[in-house]
Order: structure tokens, then sequence, then C-alpha cells
């Protein structure tokens, strides 16, 4: 392994089913199914990781999303659900990549729990019932955590555990963030579960993402608070108990660089930039390639002492997606290396190109097709309306809802009016390169996704700035 490499390259489906090749546009997020599609997308997304030198997949939703019931392990005997996942794991096994085992710390999957054992709710600062977290200060609350931590090390060979115990919220009751405050409560849940996990399950990785430990919003000097103080001093002292950090950086990260060499534990992040897919949307309905800012980022985090990425995955069958994940494992191996170089090896492995310049040429479509869309970013209207650094992640379309939705990229904060003119005219430049190209490749199926894709934004874009009245034929 390189010098320049990160020592832990996680590949982060987020969902299972957000990595799925065809959509369910009527499912609310995140959609439970895991069926024959289901196992599919996640393999194909497994053969891409295996190709870039990744050595885990962090997804949720393997066995539940919201509804563990009391006694924890029937939770785990649906005989189906069962054959699926002895498939998955077999072919991660296969591929010499392990699943991280996902746990919500306190929510994320107690929602049942707490409605039929009410003494574990935990309460908001109020005093009001939470909807979905666990007390912390409650026994009985860990009794569940141990239960379910122990039940899934003995159905599954897991490498990782994903330690998150904040995204729906925490107890603020006066034994818990009433006490410790948001950053300092959560912090000793994560330690707590880290030295539970080392005693019991020797050799598994363990890191804690600490999302929504801050809050969200740009302070006086124009960036995501970094933790400080008392808060500053609980996640050093997490970082005993834990083996990774992972600062993902939604609106920016929450450790200060100056305090990484300070962890006792590694450090990561989540690569600077990601799109999140969800599974309503048609699968080639978007195409967002950002292979020379993926390595940009990868090296900047490097630099300051990053050795752990959780690199955001999603459905192969979109070509950017594809695309996005091969470079940065890629780079995750040697952040030293020409992107541009990475960016062609991926194009020789996956489209069979006929000659080296058509190699060089659909580079540079992939890398045109990035600069139309985000060299337009509306990075201001981000900054002075939003109050938000520019993302981090930023979703395709809604999370929430019952329908296929807008694709929400295309519109303000992220492009407005010049910007979306910008983008319509760098990606038709594009598509117009590849209609040339396109009979130099062996794998027509690729292309002919890749042409779809493209097709789609450019149709995508006409429809929006045709609606709001902005000029938009050529």
């Amino acid at each position: 392994m390189a010098k320049a490499s990160y020592d832990y390259r996680l590949g982060f489906g987020a969902w299972v089913n957000d990595m799925r090749n065809s959509a369910l546009p009527l499912e609310q997020w995140p959609a439970p199914q895991m069926d024959d599609e289901t196992v599919a997308g996640i393999v194909r997304a497994l053969d891409v990781m295996a190709d870039a030198g990744y050595q885990y997949l962090d997804t949720f939703g393997l066995y539940a999303t919201t509804q563990y019931p009391l006694d924890i392990v029937s939770a785990f005997d649906d005989r189906e659900r069962n054959r699926q996942l002895d498939r998955l794991f077999k072919a991660a096994e296969k591929r010499g990549i392990r699943f991280s085992m996902p746990l919500g710390l306190m929510t994320w999957g107690y929602d049942r729990i707490i409605e039929e054992d009410p003494e574990v709710r935990g309460k908001n600062a109020d005093g009001s019932p939470h909807p979905h977290a666990m007390c912390g200060a409650h026994e009985r609350s860990w009794e569940y955590i141990e239960k379910l931590i122990d039940a899934m090390f003995d159905r599954r060979d897991f490498g990782a555990v994903h330690l998150e115990s904040a995204d729906l919220g925490w107890c603020d009751c006066p034994k818990c963030a009433g006490q410790y405050g948001r950053a300092g409560y959560n912090a000793r849940l994560n330690a707590r579960a880290g030295d539970y996990i080392r005693q019991r399950h020797p050799g598994a990785l363990t890191y804690t993402c600490p999302i929504n430990w801050a809050n969200w919003g740009l302070n006086e000097q124009g960036e995501q608070p970094k933790f400080t103080g008392a808060d500053r001093e609980a996640v050093l002292e997490l970082s005993k108990h834990i083996d990774l950090f992972m600062d993902q950086g939604h609106r920016g990260r929450m450790l200060a660089w100056e305090d990484v060499p300070k962890m006792e534990c590694a450090y990561g992040t989540s690569g600077g930039l990601w799109t999140y897919h969800g599974a309503r949307l048609d699968r080639l309905s978007y195409f967002v390639p950002y292979p020379q800012r993926a390595a940009q980022f990868l090296r900047e985090h490097h630099e300051h002492g990053a050795r752990g990425c959780l690199y955001y995955q999603g459905p192969m069958d979109n070509p950017a997606v594809e695309v996005n994940s091969a470079v940065a494992g890629r780079m995750m191996q040697d952040v030293t290396r020409d992107p541009r170089e990475v960016l062609e090896e991926v194009i020789e492995t996956y489209y069979r190109p006929r000659n080296a310049d058509a190699r060089s040429r659909l580079a540079d479509v992939f890398l045109a097709a990035e600069e139309a869309y985000f060299g337009q970013w509306d990075i201001a209207y981000m900054k002075e309306v939003q109050k938000l650094e520019p993302p981090g992640e930023f979703c395709v379309g809604l999370l929430f809802g019952l329908s296929p939705d807008l694709i929400g990229i295309l519109w303000e904060p992220f492009l407005n009016a010049e910007g979306r003119m910008k983008c319509r005219k760098g990606l038709i430049a594009a598509l117009r390169q590849l209609v040339e190209i396109e009979a130099d490749f062996g794998d027509r199926a690729r292309i002919d996704r890749l042409t779809r894709a493209l097709m789609m934004m450019v149709q995508m874009l006409a429809t929006i700035m045709g609606a709001k009245g902005e000029p938009w034929t050529d």
C-alpha cells in the first residue's frame, strides 16, 4: 500500500435500496425491501468497490429500519430476508470486502421498543417524550443495545460497527444531554458502546459518526462551527475508546484540523463532496460526476491527517455514480496519483475503448460534465442566504415522499438562472462529443446509459428553465 493512502476505506451505501438499480417510485424513505433487485444493486456496488480497493461496505436496513421488537432476536428470523443476506455476505466475502454493522445508538430502530417499554423513552429538553430516542441513563436501554450488538454478531461476520447516536435526536433529560451537553452526552454513549464491542467482539473496527452533535450553519467566521471547550475534550476522550472518528462533513467538519493529531484514534471524513441518491428517482435521470473534486478533497483531507474515509456509494447503473466510486477508491490507495490518469484507468476497465484517443475523449466528457454542473454552483447564495457551507452532502431529490419528486440539484440554491444556462450549454457540448465517439467502445450498454443520463440532465434543465420563464433554446 502506498504511503499516501487511507488506512480505512469504507463504502457507504447509506440504506440498502439507495444502491438499487431500479427505482422504487412510491416508497417512503428509507425503503425497507430486501429482494432480488436490492441484492443485485448491492452486488454491483461490491464489484466496483472491490476493483477500487475498498475494504468495507456500510449500509443500514439489512434487518430493520425503525422497528426492532422488544425481544430483539425475532427481528432476525425472516427466512426470505436471511436467504438474501446469505447471498450478500457470500458475495462480499468472495470480493474481499466485509460488511459493517449499522447501529443507531439509542435512535434509529427503537420506535417500537419505546412504545412497548415506555420507561426507556428519552425526553426532550422540556420534558416531553422523544419520538425516537431511548434514554442513555436507563440501564435497560443498554440491555437492548447490547443484545442487539450480540445478536447481529452471532448471525453475521461483521468486520466493523458504525456507531451513530444522534441522527434522529437524543435524550435531553437531566441525566443525559441535560447534564453533559449534546456532544458530551453522545461522546459518552459512543465510548461505552466502543468499550463493549472491544470486550465482546475484539477485532471489529469501531467508528463513530457525529452527525447532529453540533448545529449546522455558519458562524461569524463563515464556517461550520468546530468542537471547542468541554465538547472538544469529550471528543478527544472518546478517541480512546474507538478506532476511527468519522467526521463526515455533511455541512462542514466538526473537528478542527489542528485537533486531528491529538486524537488517540484515526480520523476520517466522507471525502468532502457526495451525492445522496434515495430510491424513488429513475437511476438515469441525473448525471453528476465529480472525479476531479473527489481527488482534490481526498488529497487535502489526507494532508491534514485523515486516514479513514466513509465514501458514499449509489446505484452503479448510473454512469457518474460508478465513475465517482471507482475513482475515489483508487485515489484512497494513493492520493498522489493524477486524477485524470485514474479516470482513464477506470474508463479502460469499464468502457473498453478501442484506442487511447477514445479513452481520452471519454475522460473529457466526464470532466466537462463535472465542470458544467459544479462550476456553476451558487456558493454566494448558499453562504449568504442559507448560512451553510457548500455541501458536503447534496440530495438529488427529496428524502421523504410517496412519489417521484423533482430533481432538486438543478434548482436554487445549487444553480441560479445563469448557472442553469451555462450548465445546459456545457452538458450539450459534452453530449455532442460523446455522440462523436460512441462507436469506439466495447461496452455499448454503458455508453447507452451514459448517453441517456446526459440527455436527461439537459432535458430536465430545459424543462425547469422553460417553467421559470428563463431562455433555454439554443
